[in-house]
């Protein structure tokens, strides 16, 4: 136990360092000319301009993070990821990224074709999703004469300072320190939300939960799950997965059935290989939740690294369905819209509902 404690006090402090480290400094060249010098998350000391007015974000989530800030507006040119029809809250919040010119292939782009459209800076993704590295960003760098901003995108729960890290160290490039600041305490303030909802709650109280049909570089059948799903995690649902393993695994139909969870959710982008695609197995129907009628759709928030803004949607959500006594004062749609606005600018419930299907509880027959 102490040699746990210890590593995690050193984890802390190793953090804590790399993210003091990571600022911006302004400084002038012998011509006058200014420039802020700043040390990105990976540790790189780089010189972007002091005005910055063009901008591109390469990798997963890179994009994402540049709409929080609400800096789309600086955007000029995109992944050809970017360009299909709208699948994420982002996309349906700002639908004129898709006709951006392309700047090359998703998880990096080309640098020709980034240089095509002369941004100041270039923001690139190293997140543990996009291991890129310091390398990486040197190339890029040295190909096309720009700076090379190394971001994180962290998580909400053990890395979220990396989150917050990488939204003020852009913030201070783009001049979005307010937008940032806006975005973080906003976040902070959700997650407070939820825990001092169901903190309280005892074990014995809690109803046990599970997520099925989890999707992993696609769609996936009921026995794939999380022991540490986000929503589960930051509602404090017990979640039977968490018994065995850690992360994304794919569990035997007879694990399933000895856990016997009292709510089953789905992973909307699975719904059709689970929902419809099983009706022929009976055995499911000896669950509990299947009995009772106990399914409810979340909405699947990994897509080209995760979509915050529906992590915390989601939240709420499940929130409302295990405890419904604690979110009685919650209208989950409404709540959903606020957090799109705030995270995206827009309100995209709708969107996202018509196309994942929405928060929704559903019947499966297996009879």
């Amino acid at each position: 136990m102490k040699r746990k404690q210890i590593s995690i006090t050193m984890f802390t402090i190793l953090l804590a360092l790399v993210l003091f480290l990571a600022g911006c400094i302004n400084v002038k060249t012998d011509k006058g000319e200014e420039y802020l010098k700043i040390t990105d998350l990976l540790g790189r000391e780089v010189n972007v301009p002091a005005n910055v007015e063009r901008v591109v974000g390469v990798a997963s989530g890179a994009v994402r993070m540049l709409t929080y800030l609400n800096a789309t507006d600086m955007i000029v040119g995109v992944e050809d990821v970017e360009t299909q029809s709208a699948f994420t809250p982002y996309q349906f919040a700002q639908p004129d990224l898709k006709y951006l010119p392309v700047i090359g292939p998703k998880h990096g782009g080309d640098a020709e074709l980034i240089l095509s459209r002369q941004p100041d800076v270039i923001f690139y993704t190293c997140s543990q999703l996009e291991p890129a590295t310091g390398e990486t960003m040197d190339d890029l760098q040295e190909k096309t004469g720009i700076p090379v901003i190394a971001i994180d995108l962290g998580d909400l729960g053990k890395r979220r300072a990396v989150f917050e890290q990488s939204l003020r160290l852009m913030g201070d490039i783009l001049g979005k320190n307010s937008k940032a600041e806006d975005v973080i305490s906003y976040v902070d303030s959700v997650l407070t939300d939820l825990d001092t909802r169901t903190l309280g709650i005892a074990d014995a109280d809690k109803p046990s939960a599970y997520v099925g049909g989890v999707a992993l570089r696609g769609a996936r059948d009921i026995l794939s799950t999380r022991s540490d799903f986000p929503p589960f995690e930051f509602t404090n649902v017990n979640n039977v997965a968490s018994s065995v393993g850690t992360g994304h695994m794919f569990i035997d139909k007879e694990q399933l059935l000895v856990w016997n969870p009292d709510i089953v959710f789905v992973d909307a982008y699975s719904y059709d290989l689970v929902v419809e695609g099983k009706t022929n197995d009976t055995t499911y129907s000896l669950l509990q939740a299947f009995e009772d009628g106990d399914i409810y759709i979340v909405m699947p928030y990994n897509s080209y690294n995760t979509n915050f803004a529906t992590v915390l949607a989601n939240c709420y959500f499940v929130g409302s369905v295990v405890y419904p006594e604690n979110f009685s004062d919650v209208n989950v749609t409404a709540m959903a819209d606020e957090i799109y606005t705030t995270m995206v600018g827009v309100p995209v419930y709708k969107n996202m509902a018509s196309t994942y299907q929405g928060f929704v509880k559903v019947e499966i027959d297996y009879s």
